[in-house]
C-alpha cells in the first residue's frame, strides 16, 4: 500500500492537472459515499430503496437521452471541435421528452427535474474537461457534491426521505447557467453529429451497456423483490463504490500513459494487490459495521460481504478497461460493456427471484468475475496478434 501510495504522489506532485481531476473525484466520491452511508442509518430498509429506485429510473433515463456526450465532448472539445451546443440541444430536447414521460410513470415531479440534474451534469463537467480548464473542474466538481448534499440533509430534515431527491437535483441551477453560457458562445451545427457519428455512436453504445448495469439492475429489482430487498444490495454497492475510489485515481494515473504505449505493470499489479487485501479486509468487518450502522441490515451482511469481495475482479478489468480505450480499442470495450451488462441482468433475475438477496449478490460477483476474464481473454488474444 505505501508504495501504491507514494507512486500516485510522486505523480500528482509532478502533474498538477492530473492532481486537480484525482483530488476533485476522491474528494466527491468520498463525500457521496459518507453521506449514502448516512442516510442507510437514518432511513429505514423501505424508505432507502425507494429512494434508490427513484434515483435509479432518472440516472438511467438521463444515459437514454444524451448521445454519449460525456465522452463526446471531452475528446472532441480537446480537438477544438465546436459540437458541445448541438449536442447539448438535443440530450436537453430529448431529456424534456423522457422527462415527461417519466413523470406521468412515477408520477414524481421531482424525478423529472433530476433527470435533467443528470443531464446537465453530463454536459458540463466534460466540457470543462475537454478545455482542460481543470482548476474550474475541481472546483465545480466539489461545490456541486458539497450543494447536493448539503441540500438533500436540509431537506430530508424538513420533508423526509422524499426530500432528498430534490436536493440532488440542486445542482441545475448551477450547470443551468453554464449550459446558456454554452448556447450563447457556440452555434449549432447539426453537420457536425454526421461527421463524427462512428464515434458518437460508439460512446452512446458503452454509456447505455454501463447505465443498464449501472442503473437498469436496481429497477428490475424492484417489481421482483421490493424496495427492502433493493435497500440491501444498494448498502452493499455503497461499501463497493468505497473500494474502488483508490483504482478510480490509479486509473487516470494510467490511462494516459497506456494512450502512450506506457504498460505501467507494477503500479496495476500493486493496485490488484492492494484491492485484494482491502477486499478481503472488507469482507472481515462487515459483520461489524452493519450492526452499528443500522441493525435493520443484519440479515443481509453474507450479501453485502459477497458485494464486497466483488471489488477485487472488478479493479482487474479496470485495470485492462485503462488499456484499451488508451489504445482505442472501442470495438473491445463496447463488446465487453455489453457481456457485462448482460451477465449482470439475466443473472440478478435468475438468481435473484431464487435466492433473493444473497442472489443478488452472488449475480453480481460473477458478473464481474465474467467480465475479468473477457478483459484477460481479449488482451492475450490482442497480444498475441501483435506479435
Amino acid at each position: 500500500m505505501n508504495k501504491i501510495s507514494e507512486k500516485i504522489k510522486k505523480i500528482l506532485t509532478t502533474n498538477k492537472n492530473l492532481s486537480n481531476v484525482a483530488s476533485g473525484d476522491f474528494i466527491s466520491n468520498l463525500i457521496g459515499a459518507l453521506f449514502w452511508l448516512y442516510i442507510a442509518a437514518l432511513l429505514t430498509p423501505e424508505e432507502y430503496g425507494e429512494i434508490t429506485y427513484l434515483i435509479s429510473i432518472a440516472a438511467f433515463a438521463s444515459t437514454l437521452s444524451m448521445l454519449g456526450a460525456y465522452n463526446s465532448i471531452v475528446v472532441l472539445t480537446a480537438k477544438n471541435v465546436k459540437i458541445q451546443s448541438t449536442i447539448s440541444f438535443i440530450s436537453s430536447s430529448v431529456g424534456l421528452v423522457v422527462a415527461i414521460v417519466v413523470f406521468f410513470a412515477v408520477n414524481q415531479v421531482e424525478v423529472g427535474v433530476l433527470i435533467f440534474a443528470y443531464i446537465l451534469t453530463n454536459l458540463i463537467i466534460p466540457h470543462v474537461l475537454g478545455k482542460k480548464e481543470f482548476n474550474e473542474y475541481f472546483r465545480i466538481i466539489i461545490f456541486s457534491k458539497i450543494l447536493s448534499v448539503a441540500s438533500s440533509l436540509i431537506l430530508f430534515y424538513f420533508i423526509g426521505h422524499i426530500g432528498i431527491i430534490i436536493g440532488l437535483a440542486t445542482p441545475i441551477f448551477l450547470f443551468g447557467f453554464k449550459i446558456f453560457h454554452i448556447f450563447r458562445t457556440i452555434r449549432i451545427d447539426f453537420r457536425l453529429l454526421k461527421t463524427h457519428s462512428k464515434f458518437i455512436i460508439t460512446n452512446y453504445g458503452l454509456n447505455v451497456s454501463d447505465s443498464i448495469s449501472g442503473s437498469l439492475d436496481k429497477i428490475i429489482i424492484v417489481p421482483i423483490l421490493g424496495f427492502t430487498i433493493l435497500a440491501s444490495y444498494q448498502l452493499g454497492l455503497q461499501f463497493f463504490g468505497i473500494l474502488m475510489i483508490i483504482p478510480g485515481i490509479v486509473y487516470k494515473i494510467t490511462l494516459p500513459d497506456d494512450a502512450r504505449g506506457i504498460l505501467n505493470k507494477k503500479l496495476k499489479v500493486r493496485t490488484v494487490s492492494v484491492a485484494f487485501g482491502f477486499g478481503i479486509l472488507s469482507f472481515i468487518l462487515i459483520p461489524v459495521i452493519i450492526p452499528i450502522l443500522n441493525s435493520s441490515y443484519n440479515e443481509s451482511i453474507l450479501p453485502i460481504q459477497i458485494i464486497v469481495l466483488s471489488s477485487i475482479p472488478a479493479v482487474v478489468a479496470l485495470m485492462y478497461w485503462s488499456r484499451f480505450i488508451g489504445t482505442e480499442k472501442n470495438k473491445v470495450l463496447l463488446a465487453g460493456s455489453v457481456i457485462y451488462a448482460t451477465s449482470l441482468i439475466s443473472l440478478i433475475i435468475i438468481l435473484g427471484q431464487n435466492f433473493h438477496s444473497l442472489g443478488l449478490s452472488i449475480g453480481f460477483f460473477i458478473a464481474q468475475c465474467i467480465s475479468m476474464a473477457y478483459f484477460i481473454c481479449a488482451n492475450h488474444f490482442l497480444s498475441e496478434n501483435e506479435v
